[in-house]
């Protein structure tokens, strides 16, 4: 929720439209492919493997990075930015295949149906006072820990 907020407050111009198009599906959908909650996840290889002439033998560790996928410049234009309304693309933010998150489509609905229409009906004139008070941690798991908003 958080990054969704801080991606919203930082553009203007996307909240105004997500808004008046009552768009949050495509706000939440941005959000987390913009910054993934879990950037990366160790797979064990099942078998010799080689991708793009990388030889990775059966037993190794492999980590995948969602993160990186998400912002791949053969996927997506300007992907490092926050843009609602970029084409659509699936992304990697909940996974892929058998480790897919279960709980997608309760975040989902929750975030995108819910949380954030109630939160900017009731504050619609929210606001980030200072960017520098907004702090951003974590590797594996990545978002703002604190952010600092003024609701109004």
């Amino acid at each position: 929720l958080n990054t969704i907020l801080f991606g919203l407050l930082t553009n203007p111009d996307q909240l105004r439209q997500v808004r008046q198009q009552d768009d949050w599906e495509r706000a939440f959908e941005e959000g987390i492919r913009w910054v993934a909650p879990i950037q990366v996840s160790s797979r064990l290889v099942n078998e010799d493997t080689e991708i793009r002439g990388y030889h990775i033998p059966k037993g190794d560790t492999v980590m995948t990075i969602q993160a990186s996928a998400n912002r791949d410049e053969d996927r997506y234009e300007d992907g490092e930015s926050f843009q609602v309304y970029r084409d659509r693309q699936s992304h990697q933010a909940f996974g892929n295949g058998p480790h897919f998150c279960q709980g997608s489509h309760v975040a989902r609905r929750a975030v995108a149906h819910v949380m954030l229409p109630l939160l900017f009906d009731r504050f619609p004139n929210m606001t980030i006072p200072s960017l520098d008070d907004v702090k951003w941690r974590g590797f594996g798991f990545r978002g703002p820990t604190q952010i600092p908003i003024r609701l109004q």
